[in-house]
């Protein structure tokens, strides 16, 4: 096992959703169901659009008053713009939690049995556990300094790469509103909730699991280093468009990427032009289903 490391990740924000009825604002809103949220700090779940399209990707996490939203900081204006617009007569308040407010990885850190959630709060800390090697921390930078000091420090390069290895989607802000939720294979990562109540686009994405209509599915793979690959970018299989960048990682190792793929292609190499061949397919740690169980025939 590696040893543990840790990073400040500035791309992620956090939104403090308080007030009397913020979970139950909150459960109408997004896709998981934060009943659950106590058993799994952390728990993963999306935004969308009525047309059942992710918006956002986010954590959560119970604080003192309320819920900890955290997701990419390029999100966070649109996000409270749109949940403020839902909010009417529910006593919720929206904020970018600032002031000196910060987000931290961990990685392979789960196995130490000192990482709990009750060490962190007494730490001043919100933990979130993403993945059985990744923790987020979230709180004031001297409070993480001080628990984390003991620690090698590391990069959010590194920390990006992981997520892409355990299969974690993030939306970039040119690819808000492209996939819904199955695309991006967050049925498959427990972020979907199937049995609570609505929720914005909830109808679509409950006929897209039912009525078996996920075309696509969101796949991995390696590249050589140096390879310029963006979220959105387009992929081949010989001349036919097959996939779309959800998020890339580059290294001196080589390129790591997630892909939303047509599954008609999902054993072939891609290329990011026609007739190029740069792109292998690579494991995930969980199954994807197989192309004639999504038929639903």
């Amino acid at each position: 096992m590696p040893p543990t490391r840790w990073t400040v990740l500035p791309s992620l924000a956090a939104i403090a959703v308080t007030g009397r009825d913020a979970r139950s604002f909150l459960q109408g809103q997004l896709t998981n169901d934060l009943l659950g949220l106590e058993r799994h700090p952390g728990l993963l779940t999306a935004a969308c659009n009525r047309s059942g399209r992710v918006l956002e990707i986010m954590r959560l996490a119970a604080c003192a008053d309320g819920i900890l939203l955290i997701m990419p900081a390029a999100l966070t204006p649109a996000a409270i713009a749109r949940l403020s617009s839902f909010v009417l007569r529910a006593e919720v308040s929206l904020a970018i939690r600032g002031d000196g407010f910060v987000i931290a990885g961990l990685l392979d850190a789960e196995p130490d049995p000192s990482w709990t959630s009750a060490a962190a709060a007494a730490a001043g800390l919100t933990m979130m556990i993403a993945s059985p090697r990744r923790i987020l921390l979230a709180g004031s930078r001297p409070a993480l300094e001080g628990a984390l000091n003991a620690i090698s420090q590391t990069t959010p390069d590194d920390w990006h790469r992981a997520c892409i290895e355990d299969g974690e989607p993030l939306i970039h802000p040119q690819t808000v509103g492209l996939w819904v939720p199955q695309m991006l294979n967050l049925d498959l990562l427990a972020a979907v909730s199937f049995t609570k109540g609505c929720y914005l686009g909830q109808e679509i994405v409950a006929r897209t699991q039912h009525l078996g209509q996920i075309k696509r599915r969101m796949l991995r793979y390696l590249g050589p280093a140096g390879l310029a690959l963006q979220a959105g970018d387009t992929l081949y299989s010989d001349d036919s468009l097959a996939a779309q960048v959800v998020t890339a990682a580059d290294s001196p190792q080589g390129l790591q990427l997630l892909a939303v793929v047509g599954l008609q292609y999902c054993s072939e190499l891609l290329g990011c032009r026609p007739g190029g061949t740069e792109l292998v397919p690579a494991d995930l740690p969980y199954a994807i289903p197989a192309p004639d169980a999504e038929a639903g025939t």
